[in-house]
């Protein structure tokens, strides 16, 4: 969830990468930050430790993520320099989301026991479609096996729920209070 802070930063880096022209260029950049922050804890612990100082922080920031647009630089600076780079992944995903709503794409997060095939990836788009406003959807599959069986479809602000493991809750409660 993002914060306001998150979400004014974004918005601002937003404005300047789309007058610089290099707002796809930026873009890349917040995805590697977010994919780094979800594949390597470490990476997120560093952000949120107070102890260890800015500069630190910073000359590790700038070593993990290489090959930046000197606009990302520029932002991971003022970030650590005003101390809120605990903020650095919320504004990522936040810049990330304001482009994609710009760009009229809706990114939907299918999460399944098992992986999908491209099949029934292409159906659930076509399914989306008729719920989804934006004509793009960008569909991401995650494996979890708690789900048992079904399908979980996260989106924009929904949720719907088709699992296995959502039946078997509301067959227990119903056993429970009757």
């Amino acid at each position: 969830m993002s914060s306001r802070v998150a979400s004014r930063y974004a918005k601002s880096l937003l404005e300047l990468a789309q007058t610089n022209g290099s707002d796809a260029a930026v873009y890349s950049d917040m995805q590697a930050i977010v994919d780094l922050a979800k594949q390597n804890k470490d990476f997120s612990e560093l952000l949120n430790n107070p102890v260890v100082k800015a500069s630190d922080k910073l000359a590790v920031i700038k070593k993990v993520i290489l090959d930046t647009n000197p606009l990302t630089v520029q932002l991971i600076e003022l970030v650590v320099d005003k101390k809120r780079e605990n903020e650095l992944v919320n504004i990522a995903d936040d810049f990330i989301s304001k482009f994609d709503a710009q760009k009229g794409v809706t990114k939907v997060l299918v999460r399944s026991a098992i992986s999908l095939d491209d099949a029934t990836l292409q159906n659930v788009k076509h399914y989306l479609k008729g719920i989804v406003t934006n004509e793009e959807i960008h569909i991401e599959n995650v494996v979890d096996p708690s789900v048992l069986g079904g399908m979980v479809i996260k989106f924009e602000d929904k949720l719907l729920d088709m699992s296995v493991a959502k039946e078997l809750k509301e067959i227990r409660k119903q056993l429970i209070y009757n």
